[in-house]
């Protein structure tokens, strides 16, 4: 599977610095983007912070801003020319679905996976949504990948920014478009112009591939080495009396052919092929037992990649499910806070519209007057004035009394407003707790991350031992096959020699006998073996 970024990688432009054109604050929005791309600040936070922004844009206003941008050079030539080799096309963006559905339509995708932006009444509301908002791309490209039964291993991923950095770091091939330093420091691959073309040129490196090809599943069937065993041993009968003197020479033409390079069959007799064959067989072996412990050893270390991958996944998992728990619990925290102001709130009115309003009024009232007795000289008419007044006020807030429903009201309102405030207290820190534990398991995934990519290499490591050790096996065949091929033509050439000469004898004993009946006519006598040899050609 080969996976494309959106902005910048398919497209030449960010979809939502386009969008920000609109209300043009497209500044505003291209500095945060900047920032995050450039990984200073984190990914959730820019999005959100971006998308606030653009709170009240219409979706038609949008329509019409997207309706123009066209691909980058060779996107849609790319991506036929991709899956005509069998590979899926993906695209995981942390752009948005009114720019990605469309694109995915474009290249014939087979999958999208991308941020969504809230609308209601046809406006977008500053909200975002989606699994590139928490989730970062390599984690959604694990989910795919794992969804229809492929490996990291079998993945191309071309991306230009920070957040596609754990993608590209991941994937079998990372290939970096026009990119920012952080990601070309990463990358297998860097591309430098706006030419997705230049991604088949990639993917048709066939050295970097071959490297990369899943050795144990792949090694195809290595043919047998089969001998005929009955043509031999006739053979070897037929030349029993010539067997050691060809021992020593065949000893003396392995121990000549090992210290060269290639070695000329064509000048060695059967024996001397056997005992090459014996030789070549006994390599072969030991490099099949070597190669078979380093695919063993390779699948060792995948099992245990892949334990540990699933370890990260089950511990995000943990990690994210804290994270939900914490947030219900401070959701449950600021409900609870605001019912404990809005009793506040409550007491506040009902202790202002009680008695003790008019008692606070008379009261103030009397520590004025009480302040101007002390502090001015006053003639004796008015200061007995202000006296009376005091005693007056006093004996009216004697008179007072609040009311009594009210005060039991905000006995109420101060009880349940310390319930509420208890409850914010215990659920704060739950909540701490919670989010305590949360961090926890977020150190624990780059721990476990870090030794699963540690492992990963050395899976790639033995499995491209695996493979050239495999590549050796093949040679060593080979050269089995070849001994085998003249070991078949040196069967045959005794063969021939031994006809020829039995056709030889033939001729020369025919003749013989001839001479010996010319001579019987003329009156010689025959011995027992010349009649024989007379009868056998039929000559009487």
């Amino acid at each position: 599977m080969v996976v494309f970024d959106l902005d910048n990688v398919l497209i030449d432009t960010e979809t939502i610095d386009e969008i920000a054109k609109i209300k043009g604050i497209e500044n505003e929005i291209s500095d945060i983007t900047l920032q995050a791309m450039q990984g200073k600040i984190p990914f959730e936070e820019s999005i959100r912070q971006r998308v606030k922004k653009l709170e009240g844009i219409s979706t038609e206003e949008i329509d019409e801003a997207l309706r123009d941008i066209p691909l980058n050079n060779g996107a849609i030539e790319t991506a036929s020319e991709l899956k005509k080799q069998g590979y899926k096309i993906a695209i995981i963006t942390g752009s948005f679905d009114v720019m990605a559905e469309r694109i995915k339509e474009e290249i014939d995708a087979d999958y999208a996976f991308c941020n969504i932006l809230e609308v209601e009444n046809g406006k977008l509301t500053g909200e975002v949504s989606g699994p590139l908002v928490t989730q970062n791309k390599v984690d959604v490209l694990r989910q795919l990948v794992d969804d229809i039964g492929i490996t990291l291993d079998e993945c191309a991923a071309i991306g230009d920014g920070a957040n596609d950095l754990e993608m590209i770091k991941n994937a079998k091939i990372g290939i970096a478009f026009n990119a920012k330093p952080i990601l070309r420091e990463n990358a297998d691959f860097e591309i430098n112009e706006k030419d997705l073309r230049k991604v088949l040129d990639i993917m048709a490196d066939e050295e970097k591939i071959t490297q990369e090809e899943v050795v144990e599943e792949t090694i195809e069937q290595e043919p047998e080495v089969t001998e005929n065993t009955t043509t031999e041993e006739e053979i070897v009968a037929e030349e029993e009396t010539e067997a050691t003197e060809e021992v020593e020479e065949t000893e003396e033409a392995t121990e000549d052919a090992s210290e060269e390079e290639t070695i000329d069959y064509s000048i060695l007799n059967f024996q001397q092929l056997l005992q090459c064959k014996r030789t070549l067989e006994a390599e072969l072996t030991d490099l099949k037992n070597v190669r078979d412990k380093m695919n063993e050893e390779t699948k060792e270390f995948r099992k245990e990649r892949d334990e540990l991958n699933q370890q990260l996944k089950d511990t995000l998992k943990i990690a994210l499910e804290k994270r939900n728990t914490r947030d219900e619990i401070n959701k449950e925290v600021r409900e609870n806070k605001n019912l404990r102001n809005e009793c506040n709130e409550e007491l506040k009115k009902v202790e202002w519209n009680s008695g003790k309003k008019e008692i606070s009024n008379i009261q103030a009232e009397i520590n004025k007057i009480d302040k101007t007795i002390q502090t001015k000289v006053l003639d004796i008419r008015k200061e007995n004035e202000l006296v009376k007044r005091v005693s007056d006020l006093t004996k009216q807030l004697k008179k007072i009394q609040s009311d009594e429903e009210e005060e039991k009201t905000a006995a109420q309102l101060k009880e349940k407003s310390e319930q509420f405030h208890q409850k914010v207290v215990e659920l704060s820190d739950k909540a701490q707790a919670i989010h305590e534990e949360m961090i926890e398991y977020f150190n624990q995934i780059d721990g476990i991350r870090e030794k699963a990519d540690a492992k990963h290499q050395d899976f790639i490591n033995s499995r491209n031992n695996a493979t050239a050790k495999h590549e050796e096996v093949k040679a060593k065949l080979s050269e089995i096959r070849k001994v085998n091929k003249f070991m078949d033509q040196a069967k045959a050439a005794p063969k021939g020699r031994k006809a020829e000469e039995k056709s030889d004898n033939d001729v020369r004993e025919k003749e013989e006998a001839e001479e010996i009946f010319q001579k019987f006519k003329d009156g010689k006598k025959l011995t027992t073996d010349e009649f024989l040899l007379l009868q056998k050609y039929n000559i009487m």
